[in-house]
């Protein structure tokens, strides 16, 4: 089986996705049925109450380990996955077929192997490049043989000829016992039964009840994009919750002991609290000490913090708070005051002194904070199947699972990225003359949209979110994408290693909007990155000048140029060749952009 990295099970993979490997396509299996938490999963828990309260209903996070903290040599797999699809084609005889004794054999026409290991492994290697899927989010075999309209009433063949190759149309599927077929380029384009299977709540070698569906199913190809396309849910670590202390009160075992408790009289009444949670295994013996290292005053004002944050109720909410505490840092910096213990660093820093003004072209001021520190908590929160393009239907997997453990409770696979990045706004706070004031046909038509949400929402991935279609969101977000591309050529990261987070924050009686961007690189581990994107902070207006150079010009004009944004569409003016970047960058995949917004109002 190929090796995937942690980052990748959460962008790219996750339950229910299929790996390609050397002995055949394999399904990612749910984590409670994986084999990977064992003994005291608390040890991998993230934490991080703006993210498990506010967007994932009280849900725990876990991070995935490594072999190494599982005491395995790096060579063995650590995280169970299963056959899938059953379905095999052999190609030496044209027989489709479904491998189910355990004998020697694979094809029934092949002659038998060494034994029935190597059957398996070699009707694995034959698997179908085809399956079945349902907006739903189930997941199935095709049912070959019932595709077929068989000629007799009692005709269930164990195994099917197929002819013919290439294009679809040009494939035939025939029951060897009426002879009866099907077109598979007909077949493809039809609706079928949904089996309503989640196979990847199917430990290998059991089944599980398929209650059906009422969705219909349709026939995909299982390297697909839109087999299965990942939710995510990202947040910022920002003030006042941002130091390793309140990274340790926010666990899920000690902060139910605070939210029941309330703030202790003393240091000593709370580490004593906390020594049952030991006893009781619920945290460590490390946590505890580590916590006990503290001054009294130190821990009772975090648990004070920590109590009393701000839990966000959607994404916008979330993303405006840490607007805000970025506007603030950009201003005053942070941490006011030097950390008082070695290593003991914030997740969250900002030098107030690097920060710098721009004024590029006379027109708008534009603010440029570089964040020398920073942590990112990213989570899988579901998935969605889009086959045929049935976006207006597509319904999210939720991927939370149970520990039998802690049975009860819910928990999400999550990653932790530090890292660097850069913040730009206009500072309307001290310069009020910055305030975007879009007017002119473009951002009349996306202005339009925002009133008018429901005409637009319908049949899109934007889960109703109707902010993103806000002129000035569309400005910041299209000018964050020029400045991705421009970043990569000066700071050593590519552009898909760049990524951007979009602010917004709207006054809904007016319409007016204040907004900013964040372009960050992060990657797992706690020392972030090498500081290539801060580097630049001192020579940005060569990065300015180039993302905002041709601008009007596309290798595809005039056809991107004349696009303009509408009811069932996307973007206005907007491609690979001049905005779009890779999807590990955009976290609104790729949606929402015009050129021709930015071009009007350039900064």
């Amino acid at each position: 089986m190929s090796q995937i990295r942690r980052s990748q099970f959460l962008t790219t993979y996750g339950p229910g996705a299929i790996l390609e490997g050397v002995n055949g396509p394999r399904v990612i299996l749910s984590p409670e049925l994986a084999g990977i938490f064992q003994g005291d999963p608390t040890r991998f828990e993230i934490t991080d109450q703006r993210l498990s309260q506010g967007m994932l209903d009280g849900a725990g996070i876990l991070r995935l380990p490594s072999n190494a903290e599982l005491g395995v040599p790096e060579t063995k797999y650590i995280y169970k996955t299963r056959r899938f699809p059953s379905w095999s084609l052999c190609t030496r005889h044209n027989i489709l077929y479904q491998k189910t004794m355990h004998d020697e054999k694979a094809c029934p026409h092949c002659p038998p192997l060494k034994d029935s290991w190597e059957a398996w492994r070699e009707a694995s290697r034959q698997a179908i490049r085809f399956v079945r899927a349902c907006p739903a989010g189930h997941l199935d075999d095709v049912d070959w043989a019932g595709i077929i309209q068989h000629l007799q009433s009692n005709c269930h063949p164990s195994w099917l000829r197929w002819y013919g190759s290439g294009a679809l149309k040009n494939i035939t599927i025939e029951c060897p016992l009426c002879h009866a077929r099907i077109n598979l380029g007909v077949a493809y384009s039809q609706d079928w039964f949904c089996s309503g299977r989640l196979p990847e709540k199917e430990g290998e070698g059991t089944t599980t009840p398929r209650p059906g569906c009422n969705e219909k199913a349709r026939i995909i190809q299982r390297g697909a994009a839109n087999l299965r396309i990942a939710e995510i849910e990202t947040t910022l670590v920002i003030p006042k919750c941002d130091s390793n202390l309140h990274r340790l009160l926010q666990m899920s075992a000690i902060r139910n002991v605070l939210v029941f408790l309330g703030i202790p009289v003393d240091k000593n009444t709370f580490i004593t609290g906390l020594s049952n949670l030991v006893q009781r295994k619920s945290i460590t013996q490390t946590t505890l000490n580590e916590i006990a290292s503290y001054q009294e005053g130190e821990i009772l004002k975090a648990i004070g913090e920590v109590l009393n944050v701000s839990i966000p109720h959607d994404a916008y909410e979330l993303r405006r708070d840490e607007f805000h505490e970025l506007l603030n840092a950009a201003t005053h910096g942070h941490p006011p005051e030097p950390p008082k213990r070695p290593g003991d660093v914030p997740n969250f820093e900002i030098n107030q002194q690097a920060v710098r003004n721009i004024n590029l072209h006379g027109k708008t001021l534009l603010r440029i904070t570089p964040v020398s520190r920073l942590r990112v908590l990213m989570v899988q929160r579901g998935y969605r199947r889009i086959p045929a393009g049935q976006i207006a239907n597509a319904q999210i997997v939720d991927a939370a699972f149970e520990l039998p453990a802690d049975p009860g409770r819910k928990w999400y696979i999550g990653s932790e990225l530090s890292g660097e990045g850069i913040f730009i706004d206009l500072d309307v706070a001290h310069y009020p003359q910055n305030r975007l004031l879009l007017d002119g046909v473009v951002a009349q038509r996306w202005n339009h949209a925002w009133h008018n949400s429901q005409d637009y929402l319908g049949n899109s991935l934007m889960m109703h979110d109707r902010h993103q279609f806000h002129p000035v969101f569309v400005w910041w977000h299209t000018f964050a994408h020029r400045l991705i591309n421009a970043l990569a050529v000066d700071s050593g990261y590519s552009s898909a290693a760049i990524r951007e987070r979009i602010y917004l924050d709207i006054d809904e009686k007016t319409g007016e909007a204040d907004g900013g961007l964040l372009l960050y690189t992060a990657q797992p581990g706690g020392d972030g990155t090498l500081g290539g994107l801060m580097a630049l902070v001192p020579e940005f207006e060569r990065v300015l000048e180039r993302a905002l150079h041709n601008l009007d010009l596309c290798s595809n004009d005039p056809l991107c140029g004349e696009e303009k944004f509408g009811p069932g569409k996307y973007n206005g003016a907007a491609c690979y060749a001049c905005l779009l970047v890779s999807e590990t960058s955009c976290e609104h995949r790729n949606m929402c952009l015009d050129r021709n917004l930015l071009l009007e109002h350039l900064p």
